[in-house]
C-alpha cells in the first residue's frame, strides 16, 4: 500500500503532498473449529487530498470462536497549523476482544501519526502515542507488557534516513538480536528472527515491535511473541518500517511507510487459522522544489 508518485513539472517550486493511511479493526481466516473467513472489519482509507474519515464498528460474534463488543477506525490528513508540514493520523480501536476464551482484552488501541516536512527534507517524524493494550489476558493470566512506543527514537538529524542513522538502525534491530541470543531458542524462532542491521539497511525494511517483552503469560516468551501451549503463537505490537528511495533526478521524495498490527494470532491446536486485530498504516509522499540528488 502507498501513495502514487507525484509528477511535478520541471521548475516547480511549491512542495506537494499526497496523503495515505488506512485502518481496520479485525481480519481472520479460521479453519477449525469452524471454517470461516472474516474480511477486514471497519476498514477506512484516507483520500489522497487528506480530510477525515471515521467509522464505528458494531458488535461482532463468530459463534464461540471470535468476538468483540465495539470498535472504531479513523484516518485524517491535514497541513499542520503550526507550519511544520503535513500530518497524517491512523487509529484502530477494539473493545472486549475474545478469541476462543484464550486471548481476551478490554481494549486494544493502535495509533500512528506522521509528520512530513513541507520543505525539501524527506524523512518524516512518527509517533505511536495512544497505542496500548488494556487488561490483555491469555488463558486468564494477566499479561504485563513492556511497551516501547518510542522505539524508533526522534527523527534523525539533518534529514538522515532511519536506515542510515546508526541509532535508529540499532533500535530497529536490537529486539531480534535479543531473541536470537536467548538460550534454547526453538527452530521456528531461529528461522523467523534473522533480520540484522545489514539486511535492514540493504532492504530498506525494518521489522520490530512496540513491545519489548511481556511477563505473566503462560507458555514460552520470546520478546513480543508468546508461544502458548495447545493454542499457538501470539504476536504483539508488530511494526514494519519501509522506505522506497526516490529516483535520482526526479522531483519525488523518498517514501516511508509505517505498518502496525497490534495482535496477530497464528493458531494451531484447539483452533487453527490466523487473526489480526487492530491493523493500520500511514505514510504519504511528496515532491520538493528541486530534483532528487
Amino acid at each position: 500500500m502507498g501513495a502514487q508518485p507525484i509528477e511535478i513539472p520541471r521548475g516547480a517550486s511549491e512542495p506537494a503532498h499526497y496523503y495515505h493511511a488506512d485502518a481496520y479493526v479485525l481480519e481472520a481466516d479460521i479453519q477449525q473449529p469452524i471454517n470461516n473467513k472474516v474480511p477486514q472489519q471497519g476498514r477506512v482509507t484516507l483520500p489522497e487530498d487528506g480530510t477525515y474519515q471515521f467509522q464505528e464498528v458494531p458488535p461482532f460474534k463468530l459463534k464461540g470462536v471470535l468476538s468483540y463488543s465495539y470498535g472504531y477506525t479513523q484516518v485524517a490528513g491535514h497541513r499542520s497549523p503550526k507550519g511544520h508540514g503535513f500530518t497524517t493520523l491512523a487509529t484502530s480501536v477494539v473493545e472486549n476482544l475474545n478469541v476462543l476464551d484464550v486471548v481476551t482484552a478490554d481494549r486494544v488501541v493502535g495509533q500512528i501519526s506522521t509528520e512530513h516536512p513541507d520543505n525539501n527534507e524527506e524523512v518524516p517524524s512518527v509517533t505511536f502515542l495512544g497505542t496500548r493494550f488494556v487488561n490483555l489476558r491469555i488463558g486468564g493470566h494477566k499479561v504485563e507488557i513492556d511497551h516501547d512506543i518510542h522505539i524508533l527514537g526522534p527523527k534523525p538529524k539533518k534529514d538522515v534516513s532511519y536506515f542510515e542513522d546508526s541509532g535508529s538502525l540499532f533500535r530497529m534491530c536490537r529486539q531480534f538480536a535479543h531473541i536470537r541470543g536467548m538460550r534454547d531458542l526453538p527452530d521456528w524462532a531461529a528461522e523467523e528472527f534473522t533480520r540484522n542491521e545489514d539486511k535492514t539497511r540493504s532492504d530498506n525494511k525494518g521489522e520490530l515491535s512496540l513491545v519489548n517483552n511481556v511477563t505473566g503469560a503462560p507458555g514460552l516468551i520470546f520478546g513480543h511473541v508468546i508461544d502458548v501451549p495447545h493454542f499457538g503463537k501470539v504476536y504483539l505490537g508488530e511494526l514494519t518500517v519501509d522506505r522506497k528511495p526516490a529516483q535520482r533526478g526526479s522531483y519525488d521524495k523518498d517514501q516511508y511507510a509505517f505498518h502496525l498490527k497490534m495482535i496477530r494470532l497464528d493458531m494451531g491446536c484447539i483452533g487453527t487459522g490466523s487473526t489480526t486485530v487492530s491493523a493500520l498504516d500511514a505514510n504519504g509522499t511528496g515532491s520538493g522544489s528541486g530534483p532528487h540528488k
